[in-house]
């Protein structure tokens, strides 16, 4: 016979609960454990329990509690909720906000929850609002990139490698944010550069693969990611992960920033990098133009495609 590790019996839950509330009773993380342990597979009724709990208590609480209500939403949660965001204007509960609450609570609230990438998400929830008009300068490119295709513009590649090397581009200048975390050699292949994994270029690659179907685009512009790698580890060497944080960011930058096609850096260059306005009229104009040169079997694809994804309005009789 094998040896076992015999487990505990479990108490009722109740048991952890009142542990986990009784503050000056030496039992709270011992309780916590359990109950993060059990939740799951508990009734609503102590679910809901523990979840007035936790939103009641400290922060890191607060957050293990918001991360569950995406699973274990109840409508019942929305005054308290209410009551919490005007205390500490979290932004996991702004998510969380965003994702359930009613649209005309989020209206009342636009402005402060809308800071950041929360913008793309209220419009998802809000574009079918007639109160609701998007702002476009407040949407990233991948993002951007995104509302273009669910509006049913027609996108040509050439509109989506102008959009990739904004993002770039703007990396470079700081506009968008990345970690210069120091690099860990593979023998198999090269790693990507810091700034390539950044989300802003996950989420762009994801877009272009996932809601555009451009299979061929995204190995082209992977092929770009791993060329530009490959030539800083061959300048470098991977000495880059000695130099200080900011230092990394300035060999990061300069050394991307030469690999940016030349015709878009003369253009942007005398561009305000904050002002959004002045690149999305430079995409208008751009996409003008690509659509011009474009192939004609490609606008006739965009169109069967749209034709495809639409119910049928007749059927053989």
């Amino acid at each position: 016979m094998g040896n076992y590790k015999i487990r505990k019996h479990n108490k009722p839950i109740s048991i952890a609960i009142k542990g986990y509330l009784d503050k000056s009773g030496g039992k709270v993380t011992a309780s916590r454990n359990e109950i993060e342990w059990r939740f799951n597979a508990l009734d609503w009724k102590y679910q809901k329990q523990i979840l007035f709990a936790f939103l009641q208590s400290g922060m890191s609480d607060r957050k293990w509690a918001y991360k569950k209500l995406y699973t274990f939403w109840d409508d019942c949660f929305i005054p308290f909720l209410k009551d919490i965001w005007e205390l500490y204007h979290e932004r996991e509960l702004s998510w969380l906000i965003i994702q359930f609450f009613p649209s005309d609570c989020l209206k009342k609230k636009m402005k402060e929850l809308s800071e950041g990438r929360n913008y793309y998400f209220l419009y998802q929830r809000l574009r079918e609002d007639p109160d609701f008009v998007l702002d476009k300068t407040r949407l990233n490119e991948a993002d951007l990139l995104s509302v273009m295709a669910e509006t049913g513009e027609i996108i040509t590649d050439d509109d989506i490698r102008d959009m990739f090397y904004i993002i770039i581009y703007k990396l470079c200048k700081g506009v968008y944010k990345f970690g210069a975390y120091r690099v860990m050699p593979d023998d198999k292949e090269p790693p990507l550069l810091p700034m390539f994994e950044s989300s802003i270029v996950r989420l762009m690659i994801g877009v272009i693969a996932g809601k555009l179907e451009r299979y061929e685009l995204v190995e082209e512009l992977r092929k770009w990611l791993v060329s530009v790698s490959s030539d800083l580890w061959k300048e470098y060497g991977y000495s880059y992960n000695y130099g200080s944080n900011e230092e990394r960011h300035e060999i990061l930058s300069n050394h991307c920033m030469k690999y940016i096609p030349q015709e878009y850096k003369d253009v942007w260059d005398t561009f305000d990098n904050d002002n959004q306005q002045q690149f999305l009229e430079y995409l208008k104009e751009r996409n003008k133009i690509h659509l011009q040169n474009a192939d004609s079997d490609e606008i006739v694809r965009k169109v069967l495609r749209d034709l495809a994804d639409e119910p049928s309005i007749c059927k053989s009789k």
